[in-house]
């Protein structure tokens, strides 16, 4: 099968790392895949060295004055001369890119990793902002491509679904796919360990809130409960977050790493993942942490509810509070036994995310709408 994963660049982020997982295990059973992005960024030279992977400069510049500013022209040729049979694209800017291609032969996927906001129906009460009137004029081009064209929507989390349902027409097929990781990668033998160590990945962002997690640590020590914490990531966050931990006298117990090209290695000396995201569309790291036999304690994000079993492999707190998250932190660390137990739970859960499963599961929705 030959197939195309366009995507608009391979900075480090979920969406980034799971179609380089994708492609990767595509290839691996057989398929003519290629991985196309529009800029040169790739952060993931570790993951793509046997990837397929094209750099096709292409942009959509829409404007609701009539002078929206296209140039799709070498894309559209390269489409022309491969000729896949399916074309799949990540995050939003590769879908209005692509919208702009004129290739009926295909039958389309579009990966939503999360709650898209240009594809909100019309607010009203926003009728003068400019913002709100470019939505709904990216929404049109959208709604108009995926009309002419055999279009599957993959949504990556129940939450998602619920969302992809919501804001676009019922023509479209919608199906849920929970995303996967390289389970071997991630995978540890289970282990007993002091339950001194806690980390969390992501990018340093408001929405990660890894300042709520600095606070969970200030409350423990408060405690007389003393645990390090590991954060992985950079992001616009880092300089309130080391403010923070130089005023708190934290910075024995916080340790940033910045970004690092294998996290697996901080999970296997860790004893908890903790997790405090105020929205997520699924959680990835989350899985990761799991088949590292790590329980996980997060804040409610919306699309990782689809990943804890509550007391089985994690917890989830409703509200956004460091003395609830110390509760829980404290009450691992304090039985050591609950923890192995949950760890196991939680390593055994991940088998169901694992990449060779989800392809299997892709190529099915591949050939069943070639088959339409």
């Amino acid at each position: 099968m030959k197939i195309l994963h366009i995507i608009p660049n391979l900075r480090k982020g979920g969406a980034e790392r799971i179609a380089i997982d994708i492609c990767n295990e595509l290839s691996r059973q057989g398929s003519d895949v290629i991985l196309i992005t529009f800029h040169n960024q790739n952060e993931y030279e570790f993951l793509t060295t046997e990837l397929k992977w094209n750099v096709i400069p292409s942009f959509i510049k829409p404007s609701i004055s009539g002078k929206t500013s296209v140039d799709v022209r070498n894309l559209q040729a390269f489409i022309d001369d491969f000729q896949p049979e399916i074309i799949h694209t990540h995050l939003f800017e590769a879908e209005m890119v692509v919208s702009q291609i004129d290739y009926p032969k295909a039958a389309y996927f579009v990966h939503f990793h999360n709650n898209i906001p240009q594809l909100l129906n019309l607010d009203v009460k926003q009728l003068g902002s400019k913002l709100t009137w470019t939505d709904r004029y990216e929404k049109k081009l959208l709604s108009r491509a995926y009309k002419k064209r055999n279009v599957t929507v993959v949504a990556i989390s129940k939450d998602v679904l619920s969302y992809a349902t919501r804001v676009l027409s019922k023509n479209v097929r919608k199906v849920l796919l929970f995303n996967a990781i390289n389970r071997s990668r991630f995978y540890t033998e289970l282990r007993q360990t002091t339950g001194d160590r806690i980390v969390m990945i992501g990018s340093l962002n408001e929405n990660k809130d890894q300042l709520l997690a600095a606070r969970t640590i200030v409350e423990l020590n408060r405690r007389g409960t003393h645990i390090h914490l590991d954060l992985l990531g950079e992001g616009p966050l880092k300089p309130q977050l080391e403010e923070y931990i130089a005023k708190n006298n934290i910075g024995d117990w916080i340790h940033l790493h910045g970004s690092v090209d294998h996290p697996e290695s901080y999970l296997k000396d860790a004893s908890i993942y903790l997790h405090t995201s105020k929205a997520e569309a699924f959680g990835l790291v989350m899985v990761e942490a799991m088949a590292a036999g790590l329980p996980v304690i997060c804040t409610d994000g919306g699309g990782n509810r689809d990943l804890i079993v509550e007391g089985k492999n994690g917890f989830m707190v409703e509200k956004r509070s460091a003395e609830l998250l110390a509760d829980k932190i404290e009450y691992l660390i304090n039985n050591p036994k609950k923890r192995m137990e949950m760890g196991r739970n939680a390593q055994e859960f991940s088998e169901q995310f694992d990449i060779s499963v989800y392809v299997e599961k892709l190529l099915g929705l591949y050939t069943s709408q070639l088959e339409c």
